[in-house]
């Protein structure tokens, strides 16, 4: 489970800054396909990337629970 959603984030981070590359260094989003690629590529990458350092809490939070 854990090797998925870290394959997952990666993924996340790297859509991420696809589409922020793509909007800081083209002028792609002039055009509503771009727009939708860019906003398509950043908003997943956020989506796909956050369930991972929840999940790395949790289990802190776990790990420090069983150590009191």
């Amino acid at each position: 489970m854990m090797t998925a959603l870290k394959i997952a984030h990666w993924v996340g981070v790297l859509m991420l800054l696809v589409g922020l590359a793509i909007y800081g260094f083209t002028s792609l989003t002039q055009q509503i396909g771009g727009m939708l690629l860019v906003s398509s590529l950043i908003g997943l990458g956020l989506v796909l990337m956050s369930p991972f350092p929840i999940v790395l809490f949790i289990q802190w939070g776990q790990k420090q629970e069983k150590q009191d």
